[in-house]
């Protein structure tokens, strides 16, 4: 049965790292745990990390995912609505785009290939804030950590347990790591081997091109030649690596010694590819997006791009904790006493397709929904206006005289033509249709309710001009009687 546990053992640690028995700790400071770095340093630390980064696909790759992770827009939350709040969030954000902010989250991101990055903040005084003048990167290798895992800076006076550094100076950034260490554990412990293997496979690679490319020369000599003619002959040989012609004492030989092979021919190629997407998977956990090459499809490539799309996003949250736990958190510290510090992330969101939002949006209006003006403004941007009623060319009123008929009922007289004539009758009659319509309207807009406009019309009756629709109508009526006749004689 487990003992009942004192209110100090509750609120300390217990399993802290300078009680792990098995992490080495030498006056206080603790040790790097990667053993890659241990085993395969010699002395370099970790410099055989950035030697890695001389293998163009491994720079590739760790370049992609670095800047993955600047390539989306940073924003700033204030915590609270209270003004105090507001005030430290616009602070921050105003010293945060004074710096070269992305170029100092790519420096520290090089805590993914070493564990852990390091930078120095650079305070100034300007306009009656403490503002940050700039953040410089730091080489790793100059700090160690104590058992707080607080850092300290390694110096000609103290080159082991290293120098106590000042509160709100500097930054570190740790990818990986467990139990509390504070080094962290980068990419570079698992790509030093498939580096190193391809390294060693190009070495061979070449040997064996350099074999089979070009053939062995022999060359012979007659016994008994002096040692100056054997040496001519060597340098002959030597010569014709370089040259196209050379020159032999006679008695002498020289041969080609073609080297034969069997099988493949391609096994160094193979070794190299497969090293490649060994870094691939694990700097970016998936392959296609680097090395659509020979096989997969594109297909298959954006599935794997949604994989190293994850990794960017958590590269991204471990970074804006990183930075708002020391340089947001200081700025708010240091110029706005009492307000909580805003919160900074950054937004991957991809921009919607507008050609497919507008095919959705003609259908959903073709139901019968019509769009806001807010919609509009807020999808497609400013600048857009409701169109007027659409304009309608219509022919000019024919003057008709009182009592005659239009001219479009002057024709040949054939019934064959009444159809037609009835669709000019309707044309005829819209002009004056319109001007009357168009009265009504005027009335309508200007009316303050429904008894003034009808008292507005009974004024307006007598003032209509209806001769031209009258006309039309007499000229329908005698169309009508002509059709009526002609169905008669056809019966």
């Amino acid at each position: 049965m487990s003992k009942k546990p004192t209110k100090t053992e509750m609120t300390t640690e217990i399993a802290s790292v300078d009680r792990d028995y098995r992490i080495p700790i030498y006056g206080g400071i603790l040790r790097h745990e990667d053993d890659t770095l241990m085993s395969r340093g010699h002395g370099k630390g970790l410099k055989i990390y950035d030697e890695l980064e001389r293998d163009c696909h491994c720079y590739a790759v760790l370049q992609k995912r670095k800047y993955a992770v600047v390539a989306g827009e940073w924003s700033l939350d204030a915590a609270s609505d209270r003004p105090i709040d507001i005030k430290a969030r616009d602070i921050v954000e105003a010293q945060l785009k004074e710096l070269p902010f992305d170029r100092i989250c790519v420096g520290l991101l090089d805590a993914i290939l070493k564990g852990y990055a390091v930078a120095e903040v650079i305070w100034e005084v300007r306009d009656g804030q403490i503002a940050v003048k700039d953040v410089l990167e730091r080489d790793q290798s100059r700090f160690v950590f104590d058992t707080r895992s607080r850092p300290r800076l390694l110096t000609l006076n103290d080159m082991i347990t290293g120098e106590e550094l000042p509160a709100r100076k500097f930054i570190v950034h740790r990818f990986g790591g467990k139990a509390g260490n504070p080094y962290g554990l980068g990419l570079g412990t698992r790509l030093f081997w498939p580096v190193f293997f391809k390294r060693q496979g190009i070495t061979f690679w070449l040997t064996f091109a350099d074999k089979f490319g070009n053939p062995t020369s022999i060359g012979k000599y007659p016994r008994g030649s002096e040692p100056a003619d054997q040496q001519k002959l060597l340098n002959a040989l030597q010569a014709i690596a370089h040259d196209t012609g050379v020159i032999i004492p006679e008695g002498m030989e020289i041969e080609f010694l073609e080297a034969k092979r069997a099988g493949t021919v391609n096994t160094h190629e193979q070794l190299a590819r497969y090293m490649d997407e060994q870094i691939s998977e694990a700097t970016l956990g998936e392959t296609l997006s680097t090395n659509i090459g020979q096989t997969g499809s594109y297909a298959a490539a954006g599935t794997h791009n949604e994989v190293r799309e994850e990794l960017r996003d958590a590269d991204a949250d471990v970074l804006s904790d990183t930075l708002n736990n020391t340089l947001i958190t200081w700025i708010t510290e240091l110029n706005v006493p009492g307000a909580v510090p805003p919160k900074l992330w950054r937004s991957y969101e991809e921009p919607e397709d507008l050609n497919a939002k507008i095919d959705r949006d003609k259908k959903i209006y073709e139901m019968g929904f019509e769009p806001s003006d807010q919609y509009i403004t807020e999808t497609y941007g400013d600048g857009w206006t409701k169109q007027g009623p659409a304009a309608v060319a219509v022919p000019p009123a024919q003057e008709t005289i009182p009592g005659e008929p239009p001219a479009f009922a002057e024709g040949d007289g054939t019934l064959d033509d009444i159809d037609t004539l009835a669709a000019e009758l309707d044309d005829a009659a819209t002009p004056s249709m319109d001007a009357m319509i168009d009265q009504v309207r005027a009335l309508a807009e200007d009316a303050v309710d429904l008894q003034e406009l009808a008292d507005r019309l009974i004024e307006l009756y007598p003032t209509i001009d209806v001769a031209p629709l009258a006309g039309a109508m007499r000229a329908g009526l005698a169309l009508a009687e002509l059709k009526g006749r002609d169905a008669v004689n056809d019966g």
